[in-house]
């Protein structure tokens, strides 16, 4: 990575045809001291009719240990992607062979930001946050300027421990993350999720991104202004597809590793913009104190004992039964809120499960509270819900005589006959001929 290289490219002119050209991708200025000048001059890509060429370029120099990025000013938009291919590139040779001063690349824009870089004047023309600091705590807002309005502005490294930083380039999310020496091993791609979860604070909407990871026991979370452009548009991008890219740092800003992490919860972000768009605007100063609230008590990422898990068929009536008091447990509008803006659970897999459970109960005739059997009936497990208990009183007199093979005991049959009866009753089945299971204990 460190030798000079150079790459053809072709380009495009305006009233012009295309041109193939060579131009350097890194300069090595202890191999070619002749470089140096051009570097800073502006002159390295410069064409024959004097235009210049603007691509991305590194600038070396193994005896000064300078290792620095130049970003074009006309291409600032796709600083953070090549940054990532940097990243990338350094991730794939020797970790041996890498000096820290080549992991702690600096980036600059243009050439006058290299000359001030190298120079390191006072009198710098690009803001010293646009560029990485070499030594000293990492700033995420300096690799990334242009972006920095996506974090929370005040003492946001102060709690890079317990915190992760949510950026956004050319429509893609990328989640930087750092760890410590007690946990460099956590959030690797095998073990780690990204969660979405919303609390409300004062009556103010945070929206919390975490990612956790179960087996070192990590969460590191972002907290989210619904009603900022910057975080509404890292909302509306997991909206249309739930994923981003994780990049972990060591101590002394250390690369650690990279990888890709997805869910499938692009609705339940839906469902989470949809509760915050009518929600009050923060006053000014309202959104850090709400925020600071939060991290006091930020909503758990621990596993919850909720029944929305996909699972196999239930292989008895007992199992069943089980399962649909769990459920039952969980189907009030504020469980369900818990389970899906709290809990964090994909909405695909809360309908999956929620359709196990309750085809379960059908097959075996268990009774259900009435809001499941008109969620039944929305399955499309029958036509109506006159229907639906019609069968489920036929198939609990079915397996009555085996109700004990079941694990079924004599108070859950009779508990079950029971609320049969009420159902047959409120759906106006009670005096259906075929029903004699049910109708002899109706007194």
């Amino acid at each position: 990575m460190g030798r000079t290289r150079t790459e053809r490219v072709r380009v495009f002119r305006t009233d012009r045809e295309p041109l193939e050209v060579e131009v350097f991708r890194v300069v090595n200025v202890e191999e070619y001291p002749e470089l140096r000048e051009p570097a800073l001059g502006g002159t390295l890509h410069q064409l024959d009719d004097g235009e210049v060429v603007d691509v991305p370029f590194i600038y070396h120099d193994p005896e000064a240990q300078q290792f620095i990025l130049v970003v074009p000013h006309g291409a600032r938009g796709r600083e953070l992607s090549e940054r990532a291919k940097l990243l990338d590139s350094l991730m794939k040779e020797h970790d041996e062979e890498v000096p820290d001063y080549v992991r702690h690349f600096a980036i600059v824009y243009g050439r006058r930001g290299l000359a001030s870089h190298l120079d390191d004047s006072e009198a710098m023309e690009v803001d010293i946050t646009e560029l990485e600091p070499v030594d000293g705590p990492p700033v995420v807002a300096s690799y990334y300027p242009r972006l920095a309005g996506l974090l929370p502005p005040a003492g946001f490294w102060a709690h890079a421990s317990t915190e992760l930083a949510p950026l956004i380039d050319d429509d893609e999310l990328w989640i930087f993350v750092q760890v410590g020496a007690e946990d460099r091993h956590a959030f690797t791609e095998a073990s780690s999720d990204l969660l979405v979860q919303l609390k409300t604070v004062d009556q103010l909407p945070i929206c919390i991104l975490a990612l956790t990871d179960t087996r070192a026991d990590a969460v590191r979370r972002a907290y989210l202004n619904p009603a900022r452009s910057a975080d509404g548009r890292i909302l509306e991008l997991l909206r249309r597809d739930f994923h981003a890219t994780v990049v972990v740092y060591g101590d002394r800003r250390r690369l650690l590793r990279s990888f890709r992490v997805e869910a499938p919860r692009a609705a339940n972000a839906k469902m989470i913009i949809g509760r915050t768009e009518l929600a009050p605007q923060p006053l000014p100063g309202r959104w850090e104190e709400t925020v600071d609230a939060c991290r006091l008590a930020p909503p758990p990422v621990d596993p919850v004992d909720h029944p929305f898990v996909l699972e196999d068929e239930a292989p008895t009536a007992a199992e069943a039964l089980r399962r649909l008091q769990r459920l039952e447990a969980w189907s009030s509008p504020e469980r369900i809120e818990e389970a899906l803006l709290v809990a964090s659970v994909p909405r695909t897999v809360f309908e999956l499960s929620r359709r196990r459970v309750v085809a379960d109960a059908l097959r075996f005739g268990l009774a259900m509270s009435n809001a499941l059997v008109l969620q039944a009936v929305r399955f499309g497990l029958a036509t109506g819900a006159k229907d639906l208990v019609t069968a489920l009183a036929r198939r609990f007199d079915e397996i009555v005589p085996a109700a004990s093979t079941q694990g079924l005991d004599e108070s859950q049959i009779q508990a079950n006959r029971e609320a049969l009866e009420r159902l047959l009753v409120v759906h106006g089945t009670s005096t259906e001929p075929e029903l004699s299971c049910t109708m002899e204990h109706s007194g």
